[in-house]
């Protein structure tokens, strides 16, 4: 699994004291996934509260921002919890 997609490296995996609770690759899988179907994600809602950060569907809790020819630009942590 690439550690960067189109360049832009992978985010960090957040902290936390105890074990991550799904293994790095299968989170590297998601972001990918999620940079690669936009529009698949788009009809998956947040249902975790996270449309308070002005997330309008699943694919923004992995995608940050995108570059006018729809590049990455960068990633939202919030797809690794």
């Amino acid at each position: 699994m690439p550690d960067s997609l189109d360049g832009l490296p992978m985010p960090p995996l957040p902290y936390v004291p105890q074990m991550v609770p799904r293994p790095v690759d299968l989170v590297k899988q998601a972001y990918v996934f999620a940079a690669q179907n936009p529009g698949v994600l788009s009809y998956v809602p947040c249902y975790c509260g996270c449309e308070n950060n002005g997330h309008v569907s699943n694919v923004d809790c992995f995608v940050g921002s995108r570059a006018p020819n729809g590049a990455v630009e960068s990633w939202d942590t919030h797809g690794m919890t």
